[in-house]
């Protein structure tokens, strides 16, 4: 009987201990499982506890955090391409360093700008950059707080730097964010328009002052004499008609480069062009005695134009030709196609250019030198940038051939279908 007593004992104990185990043992070591491979990142085969209600209430809400950190990471992995994308679309370099000068985060341009591969994060900045204003940005941001510009210049271009202080919630400083901005070509247009201002101011002084004298000695001596007051009428009226050409220059040119130039396109026959122009122009060949020659195939097809501003650029063309040709020297005018191109050009016989000059030429007020600059065929400065401004509007561009002592073409290159 006391065997068959103990044998029942141990029999409802192990029955007991089977129980246990499997209502609370097995499920907890199954939720550790669980959260073991969430932790890893990895997807659970299921979320089915075996045991009691609460083991299995637990399982039910680790398959809601796991799916809920799912979606997390997906929008956190969106919004970080998004970011990425941004930031490789920036056409100024980014550059986020932590507190301790560790890079935290560059784009794509500024791995372009110092031409550097592929930087990780946590890089010392010491260790991929060496430029002293960056550095010196970097400390001024740092010690201030507040934003810093400056000025560094890198393999011949401007970069202009805006640092700013990153800051956590309690205010203190953890970083710095430093952009780079491109300003080489403000920094030339900026420039261009201070070379402009100075040269509109010298190229009025002179007949401005000249025309002052003139009054002012008018004024001391009333009872000049008639040949003496003939020859200063005729300074002055020179001098008049330059500021006149100058101002009418000045106007051109800001219409061409306005918003809006506002051009007339149609089909322009260039034969019938060339033989207006030539026509205007027949007076002004005569003291000179020279000739023009024009050559268009009859065949060549009309070009989308603005019948007046094409006109305009060619009357600056032979302006110059004629100005630099000798006497009895040869003017001629050509027309051809060149793939899908017209080439318009007019070629001189005249003193022609240098080559350190020529690529400079279209420049407004650019003198190529003191022999083309001669008071008696001093120009205004501004035909061949009002011809280049007149290509460019017609989808074109200008060319330029030229030899010392043999003449110059200038070439205005349209295309045949705008």
């Amino acid at each position: 009987m006391i065997w068959l007593l103990l044998f029942a004992i141990v029999t409802s104990t192990m029955a007991l201990m089977l129980i246990a185990w499997r209502r609370w043992i097995a499920p907890w070591r199954q939720v550790e499982e669980l959260v073991t491979e969430i932790g890893r990142g990895e997807q659970p085969r299921t979320f089915l506890v075996h045991g009691g209600a609460e083991p299995q209430r637990i399982g039910l809400r680790l398959e809601k955090i796991f799916n809920d950190l799912k979606q997390l990471t997906k929008q956190i992995a969106k919004r970080e391409s998004g970011m990425q994308t941004i930031f490789a679309a920036m056409h100024d370099a980014l550059l986020v360093v932590d507190s301790n000068r560790y890079v935290i985060l560059v784009n794509r341009t500024f791995r372009k700008l110092f031409a550097l591969p592929e930087i990780s994060e946590g890089t010392p900045l010491l260790e991929i950059v060496r430029d002293a204003t960056l550095d010196r940005v970097i400390n001024d941001t740092f010690d201030h707080g507040g934003p810093v510009r400056s000025e560094l210049t890198l393999d011949g271009s401007q970069i202009e730097l805006h640092a700013v202080a990153t800051r956590n919630q309690a205010g203190e400083i953890t970083g710095v964010l430093v952009l780079f901005h491109d300003i080489t070509e403000l920094k030339k247009i900026d420039q261009v328009r201070r070379d402009f201002v100075a040269n509109v101011s010298h190229e009025l002084r002179t007949p401005l002052s000249i025309l002052r004298g003139y009054i002012e000695t008018l004024l001391d001596n009333p009872k000049t004499s008639r040949e003496e007051l003939s020859r200063i009428l005729g300074v002055m009226e020179r001098h008049s008609k330059r500021l006149d050409l100058l101002a009418q220059d000045l106007l051109t040119l800001a219409q061409l480069e306005s918003v809006n130039p506002n051009l007339q396109l149609g089909n322009v026959d260039l034969s019938n062009l060339f033989g207006e122009v030539v026509r205007d122009w027949e007076k002004k060949l005569v003291p000179k005695q020279l000739s023009v020659i024009v050559d268009v195939p009859p065949d060549l097809p009309t070009v989308p134009a603005d019948r007046v501003r094409l006109q305009e650029a060619l009357y600056n063309l032979l302006d110059n030709a004629v100005k630099y040709s000798p006497e009895h020297g040869e003017i001629r005018l050509t027309a051809r196609q060149r793939d899908e191109e017209i080439v318009l050009s007019v070629r001189d016989s005249g003193i022609g250019i240098g080559r350190e000059d020529l690529p400079r030429i279209f420049e407004r007020f650019y003198r190529a030198d003191k022999a083309r600059t001669a008071e008696n065929i001093r120009g205004t400065g501004l035909g061949l940038a009002i011809v280049k401004h007149v290509a460019h509007l017609h989808g074109g561009h200008v060319e330029a051939e030229s030899e010392l002592g043999k003449g110059t073409t200038i070439r205005v290159v349209l295309p045949v279908r705008m």
